[in-house]
């Protein structure tokens, strides 16, 4: 890695720094606070589909979509999104941009989001953490920067390019970590200990990357 790719990465240290920030805050304020946060401005799939309405003080539902991604179920869970963002974000900073970077982040997000709630619409566990955001920009990361040769794959006839073989390969190395470090800290996958890991909102934020990325990865070749 260049100099200059680990060098200027302002949007990933700005990224880094307010995700610790809010989780230090929520530390230091103790757990009724962390608790009234994660239902004030953590994404509830309740909310979004209108099963629940009025809880006091919180940010508006669709708002959520965006704020539920700089916040975090623990110091465990927000060390392992930390470590993987920064190792790839600062790449696809000097590779995008700070500002394509940043659409790419929120869009992930929200997508991951999104799709989350498709499948558990009436569910009041807030949902909250960057994975699905990670996942977006980790995908995008495996079409543009892994070097290593794929032979194109094929799946109920349909073929599958060499980049898109690529990105599976790494979404199953995130998938996995994601679910081994769960079973190893016990990490509750709910904000206040309910619930599993969103595994959907990782797939959305996984797909939306993949859609972002292929535009620049046919651009290249």
């Amino acid at each position: 890695m260049s100099d200059g790719v680990t060098a200027g990465a302002p949007l990933t240290r700005a990224i880094l720094f307010l995700c610790v920030g809010v989780q230090l805050l929520s530390t230091l304020l103790g757990a009724g606070f962390d608790q009234a946060l994660l239902l004030r401005a953590g994404l509830i799939p309740a909310r979004l589909t209108g099963e629940v309405v009025g809880l006091d003080g919180s940010v508006p539902a669709v708002l959520t979509l965006v704020t539920h991604q700089f916040l975090h179920g623990g110091w465990v869970h927000l060390l392992m999104n930390m470590l993987f963002f920064v190792w790839i974000g600062r790449e696809m900073e000097w590779l995008l941009g700070w500002r394509r970077l940043l659409l790419l982040f929120l869009l992930s997000g929200v997508a991951g989001g999104l799709l989350q709630v498709a499948f558990s619409p009436t569910s009041m566990t807030p949902a909250v953490g960057a994975s699905g955001s990670i996942s977006g920009v980790f995908a995008a990361y495996a079409l543009l920067f892994a070097r290593t040769p794929e032979a194109a794959g094929s799946f109920l006839g349909w073929r599958i390019s060499p980049e898109l073989v690529r990105a599976f390969r790494y979404a199953a190395l995130w998938s996995g970590l994601q679910l081994l470090t769960a079973v190893a800290f016990n990490v509750p996958g709910g904000a206040l200990g309910m619930g599993g890991i969103a595994i959907w909102s990782h797939i959305g934020g996984f797909i939306a990357g993949l859609l972002f990325a292929l535009p620049l990865v046919r651009r290249r070749a």
